[in-house]
């Protein structure tokens, strides 16, 4: 698949499996919830308001959303789908590419200099610090190790008790990355224990829009990447793995409740243990 019709394929079905995933968590809640549409039509009303930023912010805020939503397409165009594989960053160069979102929206949370938006920035980069090295760690796990870093070694992932191991640190760095509970909950304005939304309190407007847009995008990107791990490739099978994906998101958000802040790193660490010893097992022989 081209790369260019990958990355807007993903751009313009993020909103709608957003939009899907919040009208299924409704549902397994007993409410009816939104239109699985709703996305787009909050996209059109975001975009007919002014983006108004707090006194005195510098060019950081002003540039964050667009940042952001390019680090989001960058990763959505780097996924190898179709069968083909993008010329771009391998399994390091994606660690570094999300280092990058999370830097600068949490330089720009600080650069709005809102007490909320302060508490997020510091949340973000702590759980980032420890989610990052997890997710490299699934990636090199599940697929990379012995065939070297290159996205493409996701395609020819070989299922086996280690590939489960890795697979489960990543579906743990999934629900934070995505901000899902029971990590995060993107539902929420409560100010003590809001990350996510707390990075992009003070944003409106068009603004707003960008860095929804960028959220969402990465969103189903990581859904995507973790179809690609248990399914290792074909289109059909990739989004079928998806779907599923989000089905069993949406369930852990309705089964389990959001778990109090100092928790939270003790659940990304048991994803960083999983993944660690998936790398360990493989070294000592254990089968993919």
């Amino acid at each position: 698949m081209n790369a260019l019709v990958q990355l807007l394929l993903v751009a313009a079905l993020a909103p709608l499996a957003h939009g899907a995933m919040k009208a299924l968590r409704a549902r397994f809640s007993g409410r009816p919830g939104p239109s699985i549409l709703q996305s787009y039509r909050d996209y059109a009303k975001l975009w007919c308001k002014e983006a108004v930023l707090p006194e005195g912010a510098s060019i950081i805020t002003r540039c964050a959303p667009g940042v952001a939503f390019g680090v989001a397409l960058t990763l959505a165009a780097a996924l190898p789908l179709g069968g083909s594989v993008p010329p771009l960053p391998d399994v390091v160069g994606l660690i570094f590419l999300l280092a990058v979102g999370h830097f600068v929206l949490g330089v720009a949370a600080l650069d709005t200099r809102s007490a909320f938006s302060g508490m997020a920035a510091s949340r973000s980069m702590t759980f980032a610090s420890l989610v990052e090295p997890a997710l490299l760690a699934a990636l090199l796990g599940a697929a990379a190790l012995g065939k070297g870093t290159q996205l493409s070694s996701l395609l020819t992932l070989a299922h086996g008790p280690t590939s489960a191991l890795a697979f489960a640190g990543f579906f743990l760095v999934m629900l934070a990355e995505t901000a899902r509970i029971p990590i995060d909950n993107q539902e929420t304005h409560y100010e003590l224990t809001m990350i996510h939304e707390g990075l992009v309190l003070e944003y409106s407007g068009w603004h707003l829009a960008f860095l929804q847009a960028a959220a969402q995008i990465r969103q189903l990107s990581f859904l995507l990447l973790g179809a690609i791990l248990l399914s290792g490739g074909g289109v059909l099978a990739l989004a079928g793995w998806a779907v599923v994906l989000a089905a069993a998101v949406s369930v852990v958000e309705t089964v389990f409740a959001k778990v109090r802040l100092f928790e939270v790193p003790q659940l990304l660490a048991t994803g960083l243990i999983f993944a660690v010893t998936s790398i360990v097992l493989r070294l000592f022989g254990a089968p993919a």
